[in-house]
């Protein structure tokens, strides 16, 4: 039979201990759990997103004082995740990889070098679900180089999960109060509009793109510009903002950020 393995009956206790803690203060320790029956992972960060509005982190691994970048993150450098356009922005669900939605040079990018390397992770696998009041509960599992890279036969474990993980999601928000959250709005205009009075709308496309790791071809594909216009863009863009590199581009960015609203503005 099916469900007669170790592993199958550990799910399957899994999900009626899930059902049983909706509501309770339990609901993500006993969702964590099921994961890992289906899979391994080193790290999880489970937390709300929402398009106008600061995350809020429900449960974390992540030692918060040994990765300097977390609060940067959450100060606003999630807003060029590519997880975060994905749910919140795009407002998709379901479970995805990194890989599956990083722009095509993500990993060379200065954002991958500065808040996603520290992390020690090498591969990320997220699952969306929308909630009511346009929160978006994002439930990320991350691998480090003690495990391999999730493989095909792992994701489609965990996407045989997906249902059981929604549906138990969203009862669970449907019976919790929305928690209180500052707006994120000042923030979002702040990286939208970044360099504004001295770029040009088109420069601006650009460097939107530019920051969150597309590559000049691929930014002129989708701003359908040619490749060398592109590059014209890029170059006028650091010049006018008096950088030369696209780390440098970032740390201005997120260095002028943490200056733009009192730190306790911000969720810790």
């Amino acid at each position: 039979m099916l469900y007669h393995s170790d592993a199958n009956n550990a799910t399957i206790h899994g999900i009626a201990d899930l059902i049983l803690s909706i509501g309770e203060p339990e609901f993500f320790d006993k969702l964590t759990y099921l994961l890992r029956t289906a899979a391994s992972f080193d790290d999880y960060v489970m937390l709300i997103y929402h398009p106008s509005k600061a995350p809020t982190v429900l449960c974390s691994s992540f030692a918060v004082d040994e990765i300097a970048v977390w609060d940067k993150y959450l100060q606003g450098a999630y807003l060029l995740s590519p997880f975060y356009d994905y749910c919140a922005n795009q407002g998709n669900e379901g479970l995805v990889t990194l890989d599956e939605i990083a722009p095509d040079d993500f990993y060379h990018s200065a954002y991958y070098e500065e808040y996603f390397r520290p992390s020690q992770l090498i591969d990320e696998t997220c699952f969306c679900v929308q909630g009511q009041n346009n929160n978006v509960y994002l439930l990320s599992l991350g691998r480090t180089e003690t495990l391999a890279k999730f493989n095909q036969r792992v994701l489609t474990r965990l996407r045989a999960l997906y249902p059981i993980l929604s549906s138990t999601v969203k009862m669970h928000d449907n019976q919790k109060l929305p928690p209180e959250r500052d707006s994120n709005m000042q923030v979002k205009e702040y990286i939208y509009n970044f360099g504004s009075g001295v770029l040009t709308p088109r420069e601006n496309q650009v460097m939107q793109l530019l920051i969150r790791g597309y590559s000049s071809k691929e930014a002129a594909r989708l701003l359908e510009i040619s490749y060398e216009t592109e590059r014209v863009h890029r170059k006028n863009i650091y010049s006018k903002l008096e950088v030369s590199s696209q780390h440098e581009l970032l740390a201005k960015i997120f260095d002028d950020l943490v200056n733009l609203e009192p730190a306790s503005h911000f969720p810790s």
